[in-house]
């Protein structure tokens, strides 16, 4: 991958390499198809600034993402190495970890809740940044598309341009540049948006990517290695509130924290059930 061969330097600052691009390609399709070809009707307009401000708020949730720490386990959380409890101890960081925590390769840190590494962002994926990470995706997903209803509105101003006559002029090369433009973010918020549902899928499920991995892993090859991942679904609003928060109104702004501290988990009753079950027969 071309993130593995990048520069550290490079990796450091391409969250405001990425915001840059973002920039570039959106006030370059608002000035082409906007001013310079749409007639700025009310329905334009309101497609024009739900794109702006879902920019705005796609830059606000892209920040907090790379600037906030994700769940980094302090180092001073020593412990002594168990071989019979290998997962609860990190060799790397020499301390024992919550449930649910991962070492994270780049960072040389391990991560309460981590979902993944994410180069666009130059930071883990944790539980502290899993809902900023899912706003980037969704309000990115809202920006292109409505730029997109935006372009397919002036289309046949676009292709009537590109076709009016058999002289080649530098409008027909922009209003082509725009239609490709147009095209090309259609694709793009299609791949957006399927990886913004992957991901409020596994919210949904109270997984991460790596439970995923393990779970996939474990239905190819008919193998458990993996304690039962599912004792954690809770139910979809449990789930999505544990992220979110519980007050709707800030559930699309990337402020606020999670609801548990990523030390503790809450299992399902049958699991609870079912140990304290063992802890009574061993005792």
């Amino acid at each position: 991958m071309i993130a593995e061969i990048m520069p550290d330097y490079v990796k450091k600052y391409f969250p405001l390499i990425l915001s840059f691009l973002v920039l570039v390609i959106y006030f370059t399709f608002a000035y082409f198809v906007f001013i310079q070809i749409s007639k700025q009707t009310l329905i334009e307009w309101i497609y024009i600034s739900i794109g702006t401000f879902s920019i705005v708020m796609l830059f606000w949730a892209l920040y907090r993402t790379s600037r906030i720490d994700p769940g980094f386990i302090p180092k001073d959380t020593l412990g002594e190495y168990d071989e019979n409890k290998q997962r609860d101890y990190c060799l790397q960081c020499r301390i024992k970890r919550p449930e649910r925590s991962h070492h994270c390769s780049k960072c040389k840190r391990c991560v309460l809740n981590m979902d993944h590494h994410c180069v666009w962002t130059a930071n883990c994926i944790g539980l502290y940044n899993r809902k900023y990470f899912l706003l980037i995706l969704f309000w990115g997903s809202i920006g292109i598309f409505s730029g997109t209803l935006l372009g397919l509105m002036n289309i046949e101003a676009l292709w009537n341009r590109i076709w009016e006559n058999d002289s080649l002029d530098f409008s027909k090369v922009k209003a082509a540049f725009i239609f490709l433009m147009t095209f090309s973010q259609f694709l793009n918020g299609l791949g957006l948006y399927y990886f913004f549902w992957t991901n409020f899928k596994l919210i949904a499920l109270n997984i991460c990517t790596l439970d995923q991995m393990i779970l996939e892993i474990e239905a190819q090859t008919k193998r458990k290695y993996h304690t039962d991942l599912t004792i954690y679904n809770l139910g979809f609003w449990y789930n999505f509130t544990f992220y979110f928060g519980k007050n709707p109104l800030l559930w699309l702004i990337p402020i606020g924290r999670p609801i548990g501290d990523g030390y503790l988990w809450d299992k399902k009753a049958s699991f609870r059930e079912m140990a304290e079950t063992t802890l009574q027969l061993t005792e």
